[in-house]
């Protein structure tokens, strides 16, 4: 299928844009939640949201490469705001009453409370590791001339998670455990996000191309981007 090629947003109208930012935004939320559970894997410590946080990275390079850095970049504010959402009524559902028969709430505080400093963490990581992820994919596809998708999907992921890993780690963390362990876990994770994009790419390219056949669009982001 040939497609039509585009370099400014205005030259088309995205079909399933929404659709794919719903999922993206779930996953994510998914991903918070899960973060309440450390898991322990071959003796390494990560949080739980590495079940599902990698995928949203994946979703991150489908939605650069379909539909460029500014569409992108709409998506990463709604997760931001839709993270901020889960944190406050988080706090507002464990502030309310309950009743005297329900034995739940101090495991319900222990799981779902989120400390100020874990939400500015996650948010930091968030905007720090997409945005870095999704600019160098989007000036990528540039000078690769949209050839070589693995390369673009494996190197955006590397440097955009070496950022989301570092910053969440380290504001999230530094103190409470020692130095060394920190390093580790962070290194851990920023390895295993990798793996996780590098595993997936025999599912990601193609459904990444399918979506691609499917807006009939090839984008490139030769227009002015921005972060707002």
């Amino acid at each position: 299928m040939k497609l039509k090629i585009t370099t400014h947003d205005e030259e088309w109208s995205p079909k399933y844009f929404a659709v794919i930012v719903g999922i993206f935004c779930s996953l994510y939320m998914i991903c918070t939640a899960l973060n309440a559970k450390l898991i322990s894997i071959f003796g390494v410590t990560l949080p739980g949201g590495i079940l599902t946080f990698p995928l949203c990275c994946i979703i991150t390079d489908l939605l650069t490469e379909v539909y460029g850095f500014n569409r992108t970049r709409q998506a990463i504010w709604t997760v931001l705001a839709g993270t901020i959402l889960f944190a406050v009524f988080n706090e507002i559902a464990i502030a309310l009453p309950y009743p005297s028969f329900w034995q739940n709430q101090a495991a319900f505080e222990t799981i779902f409370s989120t400390t100020w400093r874990l939400a500015l963490a996650g948010c930091l990581a968030w905007v720090a590791g997409e945005f870095a992820n999704t600019y160098i994919m989007s000036k990528m596809k540039i000078v690769q001339n949209a050839r070589n998708m693995p390369v673009r999907f494996i190197a955006s992921t590397a440097a955009g998670q070496f950022f989301d890993s570092a910053v969440f780690i380290g504001v999230a963390f530094l103190g409470t455990m020692p130095l060394q362990n920190l390093v580790i876990m962070g290194f851990s994770v920023w390895i295993t996000k990798i793996l996780y994009e590098t595993l997936f790419l025999p599912l990601s390219i193609p459904v990444t191309k399918w979506v691609k056949n499917l807006e009939g669009v090839e984008h490139f982001d030769r227009q002015k981007i921005s972060l707002v």
